[in-house]
């Protein structure tokens, strides 16, 4: 085994970052000190020229790469849509036309659901819009404030993050951009299609989005969450936490100045991918299947294009029903700015840590190896291999996402520092004797489903994400109280996810027949430890 030129330092940079995530709760800070670090690693231990090389040549190539800045225009123009449209009301209109046909506290559960799975293109939209609209309707059911946290939290993110059309989407593709440009060799996988691949594989996110139903359908709760819906079922919605000020949302609009954009932002994507895709393998001599013209196609620009199209057909459709003033029109479209720009620095930054990890390129013509970074990924390969079967490298990515995100409370951070890292790693450890990496290879395809799912995992349970507090705050429920009520569930899926998904997978098991087992698993768990907390409220009704 060759000697790595930096050894155990090669893990310093995202160590560091990790690290100071999780005592400072900081992600930016954290991520720009990793940074620093890694370029003082780099410059043989000057820091002065390790702070000009950090600078120079990782966060300034990062935000002028056109690949990234066209992620970056994508992140900010979706923003925009989504401030245009929620401030005229069309979201409101969107959730309004859903929630007529809740009349029953199985109804209810399942509209709440229904509306997450509706409204996927953007967590916080999702749950700013759910927790407001859906409040006065499940006190009306008995519903109590803590479950309608858990349908809308559970929702959000899981649905955010699997869906092709989001705000997640680009950061998520650009993070296993990352890792793949660490890959040695010439045949590497299109991240888009490794993504899209990978979505069967992220055995959490599915299924804590199923058990949403599954809970509401079996009519059973178990935990902290049943003690809180046979207290409101007992005494009504006195006993819920006291409702956050209305003001947050706008009034309601036609439904269609949410559905339009949204769909027309979703056609554009697919046309331009379909359209770049076919181009690009127009040239192979058999006729290309949709799966190749998809993998081929120019995510990015498809992303760019079609999310500028979608905010400018917002603004056309809006603009003449006088919604929005002209000023309230500007306003509306940098607050959907200023909301993606946390994100968007995240991503720039995660970028450059990225790019210190990377392994050394290979010159054909000149036959000279170019030290471009300190190939964290090799290190690791060398590190593990000989300790961890590859068959766990699904399971340990996923714990540690977990852990990582629970600490910090961003999923999206979590992502940042680790997605590049577990895709090089496994890329790594799976060519390791020479062998060409398998795009279909179920361990490459449930690490990078696993490291996704369980940052979202860490996310739910954390008290300190912003998306809990969020959720738990447009729901008018006590914050502590969702996080209590929530975790059980959560632990759930993610302890399934386990034994039913990363690891048969891993081990030869067919994807599906995972998610077979999973689900049968979650419904005898919900009728061996759940309740029906109607029953048990009729029989305190009854004995007193």
């Amino acid at each position: 085994m060759d000697p790595h030129p930096f050894g155990w330092l090669s893990l310093v940079p995202p160590l560091v970052a990790i690290a100071l995530a999780i005592l400072t709760r900081r992600t930016l800070l954290s991520l720009l000190v990793g940074i620093l670090a890694g370029a003082i690693i780099l410059q043989n231990g000057n820091p002065i020229t390790g702070l000009w090389s950090a600078c120079a040549d990782y966060l300034w190539v990062k935000a002028t790469d056109w690949d990234k800045v066209q992620v970056y225009l994508f992140t900010l123009l979706t923003g925009g849509m989504i401030g245009v449209v929620s401030a005229s009301g069309g979201m409101r209109g969107l959730v309004n036309l859903i929630v007529r046909f809740a009349d029953t506290r199985l109804k209810g559960q399942v509209t709440g659901w229904v509306m997450g799975l509706a409204i996927f293109f953007d967590d916080y939209a999702n749950m700013l819009l759910l927790g407001g609209t859906l409040k006065e309707v499940t006190d009306r059911l008995r519903i109590s404030r803590e479950k309608l946290a858990y349908i809308v939290d559970s929702t959000a993110a899981p649905v955010a993050g699997l869906a092709l059309i989001s705000t997640w989407v680009a950061t998520e593709i650009s993070f296993i951009e990352e890792g793949i440009n660490q890959i040695a060799g010439p045949e590497k996988p299109d991240a888009f299609l490794l993504f899209v691949e990978s979505i069967p594989y992220r055995f959490y996110s599915w299924w804590a989005l199923l058990l949403v139903p599954l809970v509401a359908m079996t009519r059973r709760d178990f935990g902290p969450m049943l003690k809180a819906e046979v207290t409101m079922l007992s005494q009504g919605p006195a006993a819920s936490s006291p409702s956050e000020e209305e003001g947050l949302l706008p009034e309601s609009s036609s439904w269609l100045n949410a559905a339009i954009p949204v769909g027309t932002m979703l056609s554009a994507v697919v046309a331009i991918l379909y359209w770049t895709g076919y181009q690009a393998s127009a040239s192979e001599a058999a006729e290309p299947s949709l799966l190749q013209i998809i993998g081929e196609g120019n995510s990015y620009k498809a992303l760019l294009y079609g999310s500028a199209v979608s905010l400018a057909v917002a603004i056309l459709l809006i603009a003449p029903q006088r919604l929005l003033s002209t000023g309230q029109m500007g306003r509306a479209i940098l607050k959907g700015f200023r909301a993606m720009l946390p994100a968007l620095l995240i991503l720039w930054l995660a970028a450059s840590l990225a790019a210190q990890t990377e392994p050394p390129t290979f010159d054909e013509d000149t036959g000279v190896m170019t030290l471009n970074g300190l190939n964290t990924a090799g290190y690791l390969k060398q590190l593990l291999e000989t300790n961890l079967p590859i068959e766990m490298l699904p399971t340990t990515v996923f714990v540690l996402a977990a852990a990582v995100a629970f600490s910090t409370g961003t999923s999206w951070g979590t992502m940042g520092i680790l997605v590049p890292l577990s895709v090089s790693l496994s890329a790594g450890m799976l060519t390791g004797n020479g062998e060409t990496l398998d795009i279909a290879d179920p361990v490459l395809l449930s690490v990078v489903g696993s490291v996704l799912a369980g940052a979202i995992f860490g996310d739910h349970c954390s008290p300190i994400s912003d998306t809990t507090i969020l959720s738990s705050q447009s729901c008018g429920c006590d914050h502590m109280a969702h996080v209590r009520t929530q975790m059980p569930y959560a632990f759930l899926g993610a302890v399934l996810s386990i034994i039913l998904g990363t690891v048969p997978v891993a081990y030869g098991v067919p994807v599906y027949v995972c998610h077979v087992l999973g689900i049968g698993a979650m419904i005898g768990t919900l009728f061996f430890l759940g309740k029906n907390p109607e029953a048990l409220a009729a029989e305190i009704e009854a004995d007193t």
